[in-house]
C-alpha cells in the first residue's frame, strides 16, 4: 500500500475536519483515503489525447420559452383550494 501522507499530515487533516476518532476509526479512514488517492493515479495513466473536454456530464439544451400572459377562464376554480386575497395567493410570512 502506498503511503500518501505522513502521520502529522493525517492528524492535521483530522483537526481541520474537526474529527475526533478512535485509533481504529482513524486507521480505517486513513486506509480508505489512501485507496481513493491511489485511484487518481490510475486516472492519470488514462490516455486522453484527442478527447473533448466534458464541461457537464449530461448534454443539455437550453430551451427558453416566451413569457406570455395567459388568461384562465375559471380563475375561481383554479384558486378554490388556495388561500387567496383579491385573486392573489397568500403564503406564510417569511
Amino acid at each position: 500500500m502506498l503511503i500518501i501522507m505522513d502521520e502529522m499530515g493525517f492528524e492535521r487533516l483530522l483537526k481541520i475536519c474537526r474529527l475526533h476518532l478512535t485509533v481504529e476509526e482513524a486507521e480505517k479512514i486513513r486506509k480508505d483515503l489512501e485507496e481513493v488517492v491511489a485511484y487518481f493515479g490510475v486516472l492519470d495513466e488514462t490516455d486522453t489525447d484527442g478527447a473533448e473536454p466534458a464541461y457537464h456530464p449530461v448534454e443539455m439544451l437550453q430551451l427558453i420559452g416566451d413569457d406570455r400572459e395567459k388568461e384562465f377562464e375559471n380563475k375561481e376554480g383554479l384558486l378554490s383550494n388556495a388561500k387567496t386575497y383579491r385573486f392573489y395567493l397568500v403564503g406564510p410570512n417569511v
